[in-house]
């Protein structure tokens, strides 16, 4: 199972392979902060320190979202991801 590690605080959480980071943070009361949790709102925002290869590329909407947020280089919205392999993460 691939971890999310939380460089904030240093916490770790597993995921199943495929899963969502979303759907992780919430079962298991992660430190990372979400707002509508449909991508639209830009509060999950992150970048990677680690493993930025392991999760599903964006989606257009994702794009869209984060064009309007953030002009930080490999910035992702942590209510979309799909994590496919261990991650480690820190909020913008």
């Amino acid at each position: 199972m691939p971890t999310i590690t939380f460089v904030r605080d240093g916490s770790s959480i597993q995921v199943p392979a495929g899963g969502s980071f979303l759907k992780a943070c919430q079962d298991e009361d992660a430190p990372h902060d979400f707002g509508c949790t449909v991508g639209s709102c830009g509060t999950c925002v992150l970048v990677f320190t680690a493993g930025a290869d392991n999760v599903a590329p964006p989606s257009k909407d994702e794009m869209e979202t984060l064009d309007m947020c953030t002009d930080v280089k490999g910035a992702r919205l942590g209510c979309q991801l799909v994590v496919k392999g261990d991650i480690a993460v820190k909020p913008l």
